[in-house]
């Protein structure tokens, strides 16, 4: 038997009760020198030996029980070590800070910075060209096809001859071709200005033979001059007469000599551009903002329709 079994039947008052068993004799004389008792039930207040005894041994057996329950309490630690409380029954756990937010090192601010990304610009669309032949039949060139063209062509004895006019959707003349058959210089001034020629592209024109011998001139091309007044006037038009770069002049002729069997052919902004500035064509503040102005798509377009020019005698 364990030490805890021993302790617990060693507690049972009813197996081994210590007290003296009372003597018989002694308690016959206390019945019989008492006082009488007649009623057939004891008084309310008067416990029955038997149950006070009774009573006894519960109170001592439950003081027994708990001693011992304290005492193998005190066993158990010491055999087993040190008490640890139950594990928590299963079930949803509320997920820590960690668990939940993944680890985010800090980031420097220039990093957080999105860097600036230049807005895409559309590209331009792409502009219309047509091709016009003149009432003639001698001149055809190419234009944007929302500019619009108004022609006077005329025959005299001399032959065919023409004026047309090209205008931008704005109503403003952007060239005039004339084909003519006699041409005369440019007005007298009083003072030369110099000029420059700020682009220039030769054309593959065929010029009449006989008028080359006549006329000192150079071959047909586009060009862009301007002359430095009180304000730098240009012109943009068909030439062939050769300027000396660096040099002075009262006025610019835009015309070209034309094939055999053709008129002299004027195309450009103005027939003649004279040193005075007086009915110029272009005027600017600078000979850099003349430069810049060759930038501008209206510079492109008008330059365009100029280098397309074919002449051809009429039929």
């Amino acid at each position: 038997m364990d030490p805890i079994q021993k302790l617990i039947s060693g507690a049972d008052p009813l197996r081994y009760d210590t007290a003296e068993a009372p003597d018989a004799d002694t308690a016959l004389r206390g019945v019989l020198a008492g006082p009488p008792l007649f009623s057939d039930s004891l008084p309310a207040n008067l416990v029955p030996f038997e149950e006070r005894r009774r009573r006894r041994a519960r109170l001592a057996g439950g003081l027994a029980l708990a001693a011992a329950a304290m005492t193998a309490g005190v066993l158990v630690a010491t055999n087993l070590g040190p008490v640890t409380s139950a594990p928590a029954p299963a079930g949803p756990v509320a997920p820590t800070a960690s668990e939940t937010t993944p680890a985010v090192s800090p980031t420097p601010a220039a990093s957080r910075t999105a860097p600036s990304t230049p807005t895409p610009t559309r590209p331009a669309a792409a502009v219309a060209w047509t091709s016009f032949t003149d009432g003639t039949g001698q001149a055809t060139f190419e234009h944007p096809a929302g500019w619009t063209i108004s022609e006077s062509p005329q025959k005299t004895q001399l032959g065919a001859f023409n004026t047309v006019e090209v205008k931008n959707p704005a109503g403003k003349t952007m060239a005039t071709l004339s084909l003519v058959y006699d041409g005369a210089g440019g007005p007298a001034c009083p003072e030369p200005k110099p000029f420059s020629t700020l682009d220039s592209v030769v054309l593959d024109i065929p010029q009449k033979a006989s008028k080359l011998r006549e006329f000192p001139r150079g071959p047909s091309a586009f060009v862009f001059r301007v002359i430095e007044s009180d304000k730098v006037y240009g012109s943009m038009a068909l030439s062939d007469i050769p300027l000396d770069p660096g040099t002075v002049t009262c006025g610019l002729d835009n015309t070209i000599l034309a094939p055999d069997n053709v008129p002299f052919a004027h195309f450009g902004d103005s027939l003649w551009l004279e040193a005075s500035g007086r009915a110029a064509a272009l005027t600017f503040d600078s000979v850099a903002e003349a430069k810049a102005y060759m930038q501008t798509q209206e510079y492109q377009d008008v330059k365009r329709m100029l280098v397309s020019l074919e002449l051809r005698p009429s039929k």
